[in-house]
């Protein structure tokens, strides 16, 4: 009966040892694949903010933001290179298009999905002095002059970038698509492109100031209720989400990627956090691990047949 007793003791022992829960014992790094002023170095800086502010990781362990690397070189880095627990990316819908739209090797394939937290709206953008109201009125203008009205954004296969050519292509009209660093932010502001699609981060500083005007939003906004929707607006096309949320390598276990997923749950219940998704008119969502994976899987589904329907590329 002892034995008996004793081996119980061990197997429970044992079994609690082995089903502990992991947690990081080093500085974690979120990696942000944008520029400074992006929304997406905005949405891991709320994240670091609400984490240190509650004092949510243990034994002391801190969170830095990693920049500098674009694209398919931070995808690279976290998925592939550093496959390490301790290293996270910030989620977009651009990491799932990007590799389509490039031909990379390194994409959700490789990756295990964390926590999807927010989307932000679409922001249909003009200068202030700008001649367009509507809408409408940059489908005219672009009518009469193909080729001659500019969108301003990001890197090619970015949402924004993806919207306005659907956007066009229903319309059947011509509009130049232009990146730039600062994503259209500058070159708007001076007057020398025609409009942006850009996120609530990027622009209602300028639209608080009289230096910009929005001409219509993929969500209806709680702040601006005279501004319409796109449907409202005159465009009936699909509306791709801008999610926001984290995922790092499939190398990694489920066990790291549970610390991780019940740590964002506690990001998302805070006030800190809730009034950084208020104060940028975003929308809650809460979408996690394996949910997260069979999203992405769908969301990269989506992007292939929207990229070969364009003509971006070749089946």
């Amino acid at each position: 009966m002892k034995i008996l007793i004793s081996l119980l003791v061990l197997t429970l022992t044992f079994g609690q040892s082995a089903n502990a829960g992991w947690e990081p014992d080093k500085e974690v790094e979120i990696v942000a694949h944008a520029k400074e002023t992006s929304s997406t170095v905005a949405f891991a800086r709320s994240v670091i903010k609400v984490i240190e502010e509650e004092n949510l990781l243990p034994n002391g362990v801190k969170l830095t933001i990693i920049r500098g690397a674009r694209g398919g070189k931070a995808r690279n880095y976290v998925l592939n290179k550093n496959k390490d627990p301790h290293v996270l990316q910030v989620l977009t819908p651009s990491q799932i298009n990007n590799v389509i739209l490039t031909g990379q090797e390194v994409g959700y394939q490789n990756a295990k999905g964390i926590a999807a937290l927010v989307v932000s709206p679409l922001l249909l953008t003009v200068n202030a002095d700008s001649e367009y109201q509507s809408l409408n009125d940059i489908i005219k203008k672009a009518k009469a002059n193909p080729g001659k009205v500019v969108q301003g954004g990001g890197d090619f296969g970015q949402v924004a970038s993806l919207v306005g050519k659907m956007m066009a292509e229903e319309k059947g009209v011509d509009i130049t698509y232009t990146p730039f660093d600062d994503e259209g932010v500058l070159q708007l502001l001076g007057g020398h492109i025609d409009f942006i699609l850009e996120n609530p981060g990027q622009v209602f500083k300028f639209v608080k100031a009289g230096k910009m005007r929005i001409l219509a939003s993929s969500v209806k906004l709680p702040s601006m209720p005279e501004v319409p929707t796109f449907k409202k607006a005159g465009y009936k096309g699909t509306m791709l989400a801008q999610y926001r949320g984290l995922w790092f390598s499939n190398e990694n276990s489920n066990a790291q990627a549970n610390f991780y997923s019940k740590l964002m749950k506690k990001v998302a219940k805070t006030q800190t956090f809730k009034d950084y998704v208020s104060k940028n008119n975003l929308a809650p969502i809460s979408i996690h691990q394996s949910k997260l994976d069979k999203m992405l899987k769908e969301e990269h589904a989506a992007y292939f047949k929207l990229s070969t329907e364009l003509n971006l590329i070749k089946k």
